[in-house]
């Protein structure tokens, strides 16, 4: 029997399977999967639009992967909201569009997480969006530019941000970095 466990929130994974906590404590190998190659990403996106009789040019497939970040469930959402708008020949405005619909029908949701949230953690949280990413969060420049108060209080509302998934730190890296974990959510803030 052959099971694949996958998922976006690599820290639930980890600790599944890594803590000595858990039932299935090392009883599995792990794969860690990289993000797909942007320019087959690109011919990929093209492709499945041609396929259906649309044009989408390059500077909207490069905006589209860009905006999302290449993660695969925002690059889906994203084309999705642009082929449904039935339109043959796709430009850069249509995309812009597409964008500010779906900000748009999560902004309600994205106000109910500001109600969630203290001020500081909705300021850093919005700093780190404003960012893209975090590489030093209590460091002197990032707390200064954005006027988040002292180191400490950030490392506080950090780590709520995290225990609520409003972002996570990526460490696959030589140096690891802070990062909003929705992708629409960050795309908002930045705004």
């Amino acid at each position: 029997i052959v099971f694949i466990f996958s998922g976006s929130h690599k820290h639930l994974l980890l600790e599944i399977f890594n803590s000595a906590k858990r039932p299935f404590f090392s009883s599995t190998q792990a794969l860690h999967l990289i993000e797909i190659d942007k320019e087959k990403y690109r011919e990929y996106i093209r492709r499945i639009f041609s396929e259906r009789k649309r044009k989408i040019d390059k500077e909207s497939t490069d905006f589209i992967l860009e905006w999302t970040k290449i993660h695969t469930y925002y690059t889906q959402a994203l084309c999705n909201k642009i082929f449904t708008q039935n339109i043959s020949i796709i430009k850069i405005d249509h995309v812009y569009l597409a964008c500010d619909s779906i900000l748009k029908e999560q902004e309600t949701m994205f106000f109910q997480y500001r109600n969630l949230l203290t001020s500081s953690q909705w300021n850093l949280l919005k700093a780190i969006a404003k960012e893209g990413k975090v590489y030093q969060p209590t460091g002197i420049e990032f707390v200064g530019k954005y006027n988040l108060g002292n180191p400490s209080s950030v490392r506080r509302s950090l780590a709520a941000l995290e225990n609520k998934e409003m972002v996570f730190k990526e460490t696959n890296k030589a140096t690891g970095y802070f990062q909003v974990y929705d992708c629409f959510l960050s795309r908002w803030l930045e705004r």
